[in-house]
């Protein structure tokens, strides 16, 4: 679906996860965030191997309590402090909002963000772009 992959379409559902995050946390409701942890995910301190392994490829990440009262947005990331383990190990945790799948409260989902199914595109170098393309090839050398 080539939807998924325009870049206003993007940004129309980046503007929108991060409208309703910001709604959620002004008005004191907690909730809870499905995470594709494919990339766009970092934990401040690294969580060791044992806990990052138990993740599933989406997560669902509770804010309440102490998580809520950390959680802020800013620019096009979600941040919130969480504890993790048995030991709970505390790691601030940062989501790239374009990672976030689904907002819930209780068991409803309450927003869908559908671009955060597929897989992140990594920015080419415009030089690979140019290269890639087959009417451009006549401008290298041939060895």
């Amino acid at each position: 679906m080539k939807l998924l992959y325009n870049q206003k379409y993007k940004e129309l559902l980046i503007k929108q996860t991060k409208e309703q995050l910001i709604f959620l946390l002004q008005n004191s409701i907690e909730f809870s965030v499905v995470v594709n942890m494919d990339s766009g995910v970092d934990f401040n301190p690294e969580l060791p191997e044992e806990i990052t392994s138990s993740f599933r490829d989406f997560t669902l990440f509770t804010i309440s309590g102490y998580t809520f009262k950390s959680a802020y947005v800013e620019n096009n990331t979600f941040i919130f402090e969480a504890g993790f383990g048995r030991e709970n190990i505390g790691a601030v945790v940062y989501v790239d909002i374009d990672r976030i799948l689904q907002i819930v409260i209780g068991e409803t989902p309450i927003f869908i963000n559908v671009i955060a199914s597929i897989e992140k595109q990594t920015p080419k170098d415009s030089f690979e772009v140019f290269a890639s393309k087959e009417k451009n090839k006549k401008f290298f050398k041939k060895s």
